[in-house]
């Protein structure tokens, strides 16, 4: 199983430790121990434990053995850790994703600002778009400025 994607997986269902403990039926010292051995990418568990997790977590099995796309190639970590978290805004890029998911104003403020809209709304939807007005006052002035008048253009393009 990968750690790193259980991580996430976790952290986006709000499940703590002791709550994956119960879902795959397994002591809360084991998945401590799956946490702690995270500077290994994979730990071997049961079938039967990763069944458990897979419907606990509402993912598919087979997701919870690979790496998420990105956060299994180091090189592209650092770069995008060094792009939009070089003020620990998040923790890490997973904290980050999760941040997006739950369209959170702040994330969604940097993507805007470090990609620009089109881009931004590549990688997380419409609501780069829809939501701009409640998180343009978290972009850096100067930016801002930039992003409102292409926000206008598109506005007035969509409306005819």
């Amino acid at each position: 199983m990968n750690v790193q994607t259980v991580r996430v997986l976790s952290k986006l269902r709000r499940k703590s430790q002791a709550d994956l403990a119960r879902i795959a039926g397994v002591s809360r010292q084991a998945v401590s121990q799956w946490f702690k051995a995270s500077g290994h990418a994979e730990v071997d568990v049961l079938s039967s434990h990763l069944k458990r997790l897979s419907d606990g977590l509402s993912a598919p099995a087979d997701l919870l053995l690979r790496p998420l796309p990105v956060l299994g190639d180091g090189a592209a970590v650092r770069k995008l850790e060094a792009t939009l978290l070089w003020d620990n805004l998040y923790p890490d890029l997973g904290d980050f994703a999760i941040a997006l998911v739950r369209s959170e104003s702040p994330a969604l403020a940097r993507l805007a600002q470090v990609f620009g809209l089109y881009r931004a709304s590549k990688i997380a939807g419409r609501k780069v778009w829809d939501r701009f007005h409640e998180y343009k006052r978290q972009i850096r002035p100067v930016r801002r400025q930039q992003l409102e008048r292409i926000w206008e253009l598109h506005r007035r393009l969509e409306s005819n």
